[in-house]
């Protein structure tokens, strides 16, 4: 694949896609409602919602990386929220469709499985959570994920379209980590995460992944590093702040709360960039080793 057409390019998520993907040789186009900071690559102005500019941006293209949406709830009003991300969902992937595009990355989360911003966290059926776990989504921004992969599910069941939907954990767009010492002091805040993230030059890498790996139809990846984002064992997490849980077996130490054995089997996704890399134990800055090392 060659040319490749990026929704949400201006956000953070979508400037470091845009540039790992121009490091690997990729034709890019960005889609965006604002212009990019820096003219990285072509760009249009596109409201998703409004389907006409996509189907002459997507004319040629091999690939397309949806990013763009509202990226949790309470940016917008519930029903704006939910409202423009599966109608943006709809429209990027029925013009796909139509223009004979071959390959949609879609930008799913963590946020499906419905723990991340439900008022009160449930004891999930086990730990870590892979692709098969039930979702139960309360919050409109969950169930606008849900829906999406629902639409991929529908897209590729009468077209030759092929889709894969990253579920992201929480993106760290931190490369220092700096602000990860102050969660160390509330291992239960925001733990509908179950204490797992990303990087996100890793998330950037495994949208790359995503549009060259041997797919068919559309398959769900969980992505996230393999290892949690806190000191504590992550078995004494589990019995403090989700009793009950089970653990699947094979898993020890600081484990993280996504399963990403799939993703790594079938996309090749490694998570290299980790906080271990970047910080001491103590929360002080250390020089960075080379990716990858951290987690030795």
């Amino acid at each position: 694949m060659s040319k490749v057409v990026v929704t949400g390019g201006s956000g953070r998520l979508g400037r470091h896609t845009i540039r790992h993907l121009l490091d690997h040789g990729y034709e890019l186009l960005s889609l965006d409602i604002v212009p990019l900071q820096q003219p990285l690559c072509d760009s249009w102005l596109c409201d998703l919602r409004r389907s006409g500019d996509l189907y002459e941006a997507f004319r040629g293209a091999d690939a397309v990386i949806h990013l763009g949406a509202y990226q949790a709830p309470n940016l917008a009003p519930d029903c704006e929220t939910f409202g423009n991300n599966v109608t943006a969902t709809y429209n990027v992937l029925k013009a796909a469709v139509d223009m004979g595009v071959r390959r949609v990355v879609c930008a799913s989360s963590i946020a499906a499985y419905g723990f991340l911003y439900a008022p009160r966290i449930w004891t999930p059926d086990y730990l870590p959570l892979d692709e098969v776990h039930p979702c139960r989504p309360q919050d409109p921004y969950a169930l606008s994920k849900v829906f999406g992969e629902q639409l991929a599910d529908s897209c590729t069941r009468y077209s030759n379209l092929t889709v894969a939907s990253l579920r992201f954990s929480g993106v760290n767009f931190d490369p220092a980590y700096g602000a990860l010492p102050e969660r160390w002091a509330d291992p239960g805040l925001k733990m509908g995460t179950f204490w797992s993230y990303v990087d996100a030059r890793d998330a950037a890498a495994a949208c790359r992944l995503a549009i060259e790996a041997p797919l068919s139809g559309h398959d769900v990846f969980n992505i996230a590093a393999s290892t949690s984002r806190y000191l504590e064992p992550t078995d004494e997490l589990v019995r403090q702040y989700v009793p009950g849980a089970r653990i699947k077996d094979g898993y020890s130490g600081c484990w993280g709360g996504l399963d990403v054995t799939r993703a790594a089997r079938e996309l090749g996704f490694e998570a290299v960039h980790v906080w271990q890399d970047y910080l001491n134990p103590d929360g002080t800055p250390k020089t960075p080793s080379p990716p990858g090392q951290g987690r030795r």
